[in-house]
């Protein structure tokens, strides 16, 4: 039993790696690029927390990002009764967060890489406030 010699010939081209390799990264630059698409609003959001692990109210978040040389402040925000915290309009990639507050203390500024600008990421871990000596 054998096969037309069209669908033969279609076959090899098929199992061809110079066909299905670029074919293959032509499927995953459509996904990438359709990830991006809709994960690029500049959203970044999480908590803030004390030691005790309960959410503070009134905490003042700042978004840092680099500037060519150093961290500039970029934009700062307060906390909900839940401790939860948004900014919008994250431009940058390369971005650090603080948390303070009087009397609860401070946040370390946590570094954060992301893969390209805009990207939206909720912090996995809270931002914990620490009182100083």
């Amino acid at each position: 039993m054998s096969g037309s010699p069209r669908s033969a010939t279609v076959l090899r081209v098929l199992r061809n790696r110079f066909v299905w390799v670029p074919l293959l990264l032509c499927v995953l630059i459509a996904g990438w690029n359709g990830w991006v698409f809709t994960h690029d609003h500049g959203i970044i959001s999480g908590r803030v927390v004390d030691a005790d692990d309960k959410p503070v109210q009134g905490a003042t978040v700042r978004l840092w990002i680099f500037d060519f040389a150093t961290f500039v402040e970029h934009a700062s925000t307060t906390t909900a009764a839940d401790g939860s915290f948004r900014f919008t309009g994250n431009p940058s990639h390369n971005i650090q967060l603080s948390a303070d507050k009087p009397d609860a203390g401070r946040s370390e500024r946590i570094p954060i890489r992301l893969y390209f600008a805009s990207q939206d990421r909720t912090l996995k871990e809270p931002l914990r406030l620490a009182k100083s000596d």
